[in-house]
């Protein structure tokens, strides 16, 4: 971002730290990740945002000095405002995935814009920029491609309700259908960076999110599924079509009819989560899981105290101790 803003002409003029109060969803889904509370394999909670400031060179118009007098800021606001850091809580996330609180758009409008002037939100989401400018006596434009915005956005603003004065209009248009071709658009680009890195994505995002919300379909934070069918002891494919290997297993094939049966009867009509161990992936790329049902039962524990299959020895997991001692105790049962 700011290779390609200092290209088309902006002077890059430093960074505020937003730190906030978030949340980081890894493949764990907790907010203590990680190997807690062991080392060393804890993950940094990223409860901050990087706010980057920049200016657009030329000169600027005057300003009388009635519009500089109602745009001054007191001495504690301008300390609070223009330091590197600035603390206090995000907005909790409602029907728009990606709000903040009125209180980041109100610094940022009442550091660069005198009363009055006109702030661009190319990203209007759920309006908070717009509301905060017409808060300030500033005039606002803002760009949303998703039209389901709409209702929400002027919920936000308080158009139905009269928020803005007859001084102050609130006007919706629609664009109308763009012909360009973007991929050309792109290409004529002064800066355009290019990613060394291919992502390697096992998962569609949209088939598992691991607890994160990444659209308004997106559910609840703990992912429930269904057992749409069991492969195998070992496999089991998901209700959103994905297919898992149960984490610490390996079946013994001289019980896969019983141990097959066994998780029909066992996940048939319930709903099951997944829990995951540092290793994600076995040797064909499948997702590996510890699997549950909804009432916290431990469906990879369960079978191998049933005896049904045997514990992956080859394997560093988190559980293989506890799976070896359930193994054990099966092995001594039989023999009295």
């Amino acid at each position: 971002i700011i290779k390609f803003c200092e290209t088309i002409g902006f002077d890059y003029m430093g960074a505020v730290i937003w730190q906030k109060v978030t949340t980081c969803n890894t493949t764990g889904g907790a907010s203590v990740m990680g190997s807690f509370p062991y080392p060393r394999n804890g993950i940094l909670k990223l409860d901050y945002e990087f706010i980057l400031i920049f200016k657009k060179q030329g000169i600027t118009a005057p300003v009388t000095h009635e519009i500089r007098e109602k745009s001054k800021m007191t001495t504690e606001e301008w300390n609070q405002y223009f330091s590197g850091h600035w603390n206090f809580a995000g907005e909790k996330q409602g029907k728009h995935l990606a709000m903040f609180p009125e209180e980041l758009p109100k610094r940022l409008i009442k550091m660069f814009t005198f009363v009055g002037d006109t702030v661009l939100d190319p990203f209007l989401g759920s309006g908070t920029a717009t509301l905060a400018a017409k808060n300030l006596s500033r005039n606002s434009v803002g760009y949303e491609i998703n039209g389901n915005f709409l209702p929400f956005i002027k919920e936000r603003v308080g158009c139905a309700r009269s928020l803005f004065s007859e001084e102050r209009a609130f006007e919706i248009s629609k664009q109308e259908k763009i012909t360009a071709n973007f991929a050309e658009e792109i290409q004529e680009l002064p800066y355009i960076f290019k990613d060394p890195i291919k992502v390697d994505k096992k998962i569609d995002p949209k088939k598992l999110q691991f607890g994160s919300k990444i659209d308004q379909d997106s559910g609840q934070r703990e992912e429930y599924f269904t057992v749409k069918e069991v492969v195998s002891p070992e496999l089991i494919k998901l209700s959103n079509g994905l297919t898992v290997r149960l984490l610490g297993i390996k079946q013994d094939v001289l019980k896969n009819g019983k141990a097959t049966e066994y998780l029909v009867n066992k996940t048939q009509g319930q709903k099951v989560f997944m829990k995951y161990d540092q290793t994600k992936y076995d040797s064909e790329n499948r997702l590996l899981c510890y699997l549950y049902l909804k009432n916290k039962t431990f469906v990879n524990a369960h079978l191998v105290k049933e005896g049904l299959v045997v514990v992956d020895t080859e394997m560093v997991f988190k559980y293989k101790e506890k799976f070896l001692e359930l193994q054990n105790l099966e092995y001594a049962h039989n023999e009295k």
